[in-house]
């Protein structure tokens, strides 16, 4: 799995790699606190009309769908058709009523003002355009809506390897590839105020990463900085021999930094 890929996921034909490694970071205890935290403060209530932007396969849609209820109605879109169609099993095994579409954050399949909740995560990262996509998302949202979006600062990757400079090089190359927001916290308090969003709050965690999960990935992308010329074989053996002993100790130390934002439409 590369996270560069989820810049275009439609275009991806094998996602099943994808799904085992999305569930796996799903069970961090620090982002599940920040995805409760985005349903109390993203008005998720029973009855109400909740959008799912980049629902990917739907782990989060269908915690949304037993909050809203029968009575309401949840959304879910996303690029990857193979993603949508995993949804849409896992809703019928749950007999959940979900209405899931293949879809663009920035051109959304729905009418101006049919939701009173729309919510994504770890989507607007990997957007060009993110002012055209939360454009979409207040042209969605009933007046006085509520939003909610958990995004990372992908720039806080990091792991407890000794040799700092070579992280360093190695998590700023990943950085420079795999996403096209590497700093997207930053400025999208200030571009949620100036489309006019109100009332907006951040919370923040610091995700541990999974001892396995942890130790695959920052594996990886020593691999993709090492094609890349960015460090040569020599390092990338020192690089993934370290955390081989880290991990088979137990001890990989892996984090990044994840902020929810929350806020009303206009």
């Amino acid at each position: 799995m590369e996270l560069r890929h989820f810049k275009a996921m439609n275009k991806v034909h094998d996602t099943s790699g994808y799904v085992t490694a999305l569930e796996a970071f799903d069970s961090i205890p620090q982002l599940r606190e920040l995805k409760v935290l985005a349903r109390q403060r993203g008005g998720i209530v029973p009855g109400g009309s909740v959008l799912d932007i980049g629902c990917g396969f739907g782990l989060e849609t269908l915690r949304l769908a037993n909050e809203i209820g029968p009575s309401g109605m949840v959304s879910g879109v996303d690029i990857s058709p193979d993603f949508i169609a995993e949804a849409r099993s896992r809703a019928e095994q749950a007999e959940a009523a979900i209405d899931y579409r293949v879809g663009d954050a920035h051109d959304l399949p729905f009418a101006a003002a049919s939701f009173d909740s729309v919510r994504a995560e770890r989507m607007l990262i990997y957007l060009k355009d993110v002012s055209g996509a939360l454009a979409e998302m207040k042209r969605v949202l009933k007046p006085g809506g509520r939003l909610a979006l958990i995004e990372p600062d992908f720039s806080t990757n990091t792991i407890n390897i000794g040799n700092r400079r070579l992280m360093r090089r190695i998590v700023d190359h990943e950085t420079a590839v795999a996403v096209e927001q590497s700093w997207l916290p930053g400025p999208l308090a200030v571009a949620l105020s100036g489309i006019g969003f109100n009332d907006i709050e951040i919370a923040t965690r610091v995700l541990i990463f999974p001892q396995e999960l942890g130790a695959t990935y920052f594996k990886s992308i020593g691999v993709h900085a090492q094609e890349a010329g960015v460090i040569s074989g020599v390092e990338l053996t020192e690089w993934q021999d370290d955390i081989d002993r880290l991990r088979d100790k137990d001890q990989v130390f892996a984090t990044i930094g994840y902020f929810l934002f929350t806020a009303t439409a206009p």
